[in-house]
């Protein structure tokens, strides 16, 4: 078995389970890793559609862990829309953005074959798109199927979890997060403990080798004298060098926000309270940075510079 297979191997298995005996009209996935939970439910939803008697376990982990998601027309996907005129995802999946849900369903096609329709995530749903799939899934068809994914349980409707079938997906455990991970030892447990152990997010920094900044980021929120004119060219070049075009920056900017608060964390623990009040405050910068960059489409290396001469004169 590989480290892949590994990953939520219980959950999978369960899931298996559901399509060979009583497959739910609805299921929500549950957790903290969104796009592993994702990935395992277009897997899922290749092996419904296919609806084949001889599909084994195993065939199922191979489909996981094949990361090839050929597009079916028997599986439609909903999840925020990227605006290209404003550079940005839409805040909100929102009651338009699901009313194709229902043709959908009821497009005409040989007779017994099923269709998937996948939320990402259900915690970006108004209230409004919230209730029009409450009445979709109180309208089931034999042939029709959601996979919702969800990170905060509290954004669930009682009305939506009480009319599928609930699957949580716990932290994983450390020793799969480290087998799934290529790296230096020293750089899995850094990461681990930045993280809180989410495998797609470190995978992430990883990409971007954002660990080869970590222990001079780590000085500058120490000793903020250490910021030189300079400093942000520095980071900026850094990005170019290390980010493609069409690669999202924003990932730095989380990098550096874990950074810090857990830096806070350290000084919090040794009893250095006024320490603690200004790396609160280099926090919050960095917060709002990053949602600068996210919500506002802002340059980012403009934003750099701001960024260490707010924190430099923290």
């Amino acid at each position: 078995m590989s480290s892949l297979d590994q990953v939520y191997y219980n959950q999978k298995e369960r899931l298996f389970s559901l399509y060979q005996n009583n497959l739910p009209q609805s299921i929500i996935l549950s957790g903290g890793e969104v796009e592993l939970l994702s990935d395992i439910a277009i897997s899922f939803s290749k092996l419904i559609v296919k609806n084949n008697t001889d599909q084994t376990f195993e065939d199922f982990l191979n489909i996981c862990s094949n990361g090839n998601h050929i597009n079916s027309p028997f599986v439609y996907i909903i999840s925020k829309i990227y605006l290209e005129d404003k550079k940005r995802f839409k805040n909100q999946i929102y009651r338009d953005d699901i009313s194709n849900v229902h043709t959908f369903f009821q497009t005409k096609d040989d007779i017994g074959q099923k269709r998937v329709c996948i939320i990402k995530t259900i915690d970006d749903l108004s209230i409004e798109a919230s209730n029009s799939l409450l009445k979709l899934i109180e309208e089931p068809n034999i042939n029709s199927h959601f996979i919702i994914i969800n990170h905060n349980k509290a954004k669930v409707l009682q009305t939506i979890k009480s009319r599928s079938y609930f699957l949580n997906f716990n932290k994983l455990e450390d020793e799969i997060f480290f087998k799934n991970l290529n790296s230096e030892i020293s750089i899995n447990r850094d990461l681990l403990n930045l993280t809180k152990g989410s495998l797609s997010l470190s995978k992430k920094f990883l990409n971007h080798d954002l660990h080869e900044i970590q222990d001079h980021f780590r000085e500058l929120l120490n000793n903020r004298k250490l910021i030189k004119s300079n400093t942000a060219s520095h980071y900026n070049n850094f990005i170019s060098k290390t980010f493609d075009k069409d690669d999202d920056i924003s990932i730095f900017f989380d990098y550096i926000y874990l950074l810090t608060s857990n830096e806070i964390k350290s000084m919090a623990i040794v009893g250095k309270e006024n320490e603690v009040l200004k790396l609160l405050k280099i926090s919050e910068i960095v917060k709002t940075y990053r949602n600068y960059f996210k919500r506002l489409n802002l340059d980012y290396a403009a934003l750099i510079i701001s960024l260490f001469y707010k924190m430099k004169n923290v």
